[in-house]
């Protein structure tokens, strides 16, 4: 496996971690009373927050493995 394919997996994981983490921080929220959601708007503020997670990691990830690639 390439440094160009372990750093762009590499980055892609920790997208995922950001995102497990943010989304259990929301929910962690809502059950101690901290935010006031019903479980509709949950849902769509966890698929908002998911998605642009989405997004940015991968941005940013094409942006990595090209620097690595030199």
């Amino acid at each position: 496996m390439s440094l160009q394919t372990k750093v762009g997996r590499a980055v892609l994981d920790l997208g995922d971690l950001i995102k497990s983490n943010v989304v259990g921080e929301i929910a962690r929220a809502k059950s101690e009373k901290r935010l006031t959601l019903s479980d509709a708007d949950l849902n769509t503020l966890v698929n908002i927050v998911t998605a642009s997670i989405e997004t940015t990691v991968r941005s940013g990830e094409d942006g990595i493995t090209r620097l690595v690639k030199g």
